[in-house]
């Protein structure tokens, strides 16, 4: 794994864009810190008429969507690591 110098935020959410599929909206994410492999979610999309979604999710199923979107060569904020490391994984 290659080092990231990025420092994590030291507050309770971490905020994560990924770039829309072809067709489909960018989406913004604020990630709460994990508590007991369990995440709080508040989730949006942009141009979207629907108001923000919040849910909670569980740590491993976020990291394979955020993981996902980037095999897909779409662009996520957050380096890969860092999601890992606020995670927790």
């Amino acid at each position: 794994m290659a080092y990231d110098p990025t420092p994590l935020p030291t507050g309770d959410a971490l905020t994560v864009q990924i770039e829309g599929a072809p067709g489909r909206p960018d989406e913004l994410f604020e990630l709460g810190r994990p508590r007991d492999g369990v995440v709080r979610v508040r989730e949006e999309t942009f141009g979207g008429t629907g108001a923000p979604r919040e849910y909670e999710e569980r740590a491993e199923t976020l990291l394979a969507r955020f993981e996902r979107a980037q095999r897909e060569r779409r662009r996520v904020s957050v380096e890969l690591y860092a999601l890992r490391r606020w995670l927790g994984g």
